[in-house]
């Protein structure tokens, strides 16, 4: 019974201080997630953030857009969600770009919520989503003897370009990747980076994600992710515990 008690003990303790460290963390992931649920009711999806404070913490992802080559084309995706073939605005595109093909007379751009297809003069053929049968998130483009395929992460995809539709790749294909380029500056510079830019469900979204300070507040928000669960593993062990000897009592 001893043991037990001690450790209660150690697991209240820890229980107790890990909740306050991390109180203040709860408290913004809680309340972003809860007006995300809703940004559309806000309209956040639309009103632009006015601050150049927070604007600033935008600027250096702004200058170095993410790109890739593709034959003498160059496809990148601006600072306010646009996807561009050299210096022609195509469309919008969800998520961040992360991949990118020429295939059978195309160019595809892979979003981490969207595929487009375009042509090399920069008109848009088709845009496909979730809605429509795309496998999410994804998280880059490859090539191998059978075709074109797309990676979520866990898994790849086939992608039939004439029906667009997405197939289970089988395991140990050969698969090509387009690594990500610098944009040259003359092409950087001709392209728009419009004043306001930001909208506020954006700046919600790399708050409630950790983005907004890079790759170590994503870290971050995960290690508090992990502490949470060990927090309702802790209490449930220190209730199972309370119980089992309130229940001896009786």
């Amino acid at each position: 019974m001893r043991r037990g008690q001690r450790l209660v003990g150690l697991l209240w303790r820890w229980h107790r201080r890990t909740g306050v460290a991390i109180f203040l963390f709860l408290i913004v992931l809680a309340a972003t997630g809860v007006v995300l649920n809703h940004t559309s009711d806000f309209g956040l999806d639309a009103r632009l953030v006015q601050s150049r404070w927070l604007m600033s913490l935008y600027e250096e992802g702004q200058r170095d857009l993410p790109a890739y080559r593709l034959g003498e084309l160059w496809l990148s995706r601006s600072a306010s969600g646009y996807v561009y073939v050299d210096t022609v605005e195509v469309a919008s595109c969800l998520g961040d770009l992360v991949g990118a093909l020429a295939a059978d007379g195309m160019l595809l751009a892979a979003c981490t919520q969207e595929l487009l297809l375009v042509t090399p003069a920069g008109e848009l053929i088709e845009t496909v989503n979730a809605s429509t049968g795309l496998p999410v998130p994804v998280v880059g483009l490859g090539r191998a003897e059978s075709g074109v395929l797309l990676s979520t992460g866990e898994r790849w995809w086939s992608v039939d370009l004439d029906a667009l539709e997405f197939a289970r790749q089988p395991g140990g294909t050969e698969i090509v990747q387009v690594s990500p380029g610098r944009l040259p500056t003359a092409i950087r510079d001709a392209i728009p980076a419009p004043e306001q830019w930001l909208t506020w469900e954006r700046l919600l979204l790399d708050v409630h994600s950790g983005r907004l300070v890079g790759r170590a507040g994503v870290w971050l928000v995960d290690a508090v992710g992990v502490l949470l669960i060990c927090i309702a593993f802790s209490g449930l062990t220190m209730w199972a515990f309370h119980h089992r000897r309130r229940s001896r009592g009786n």
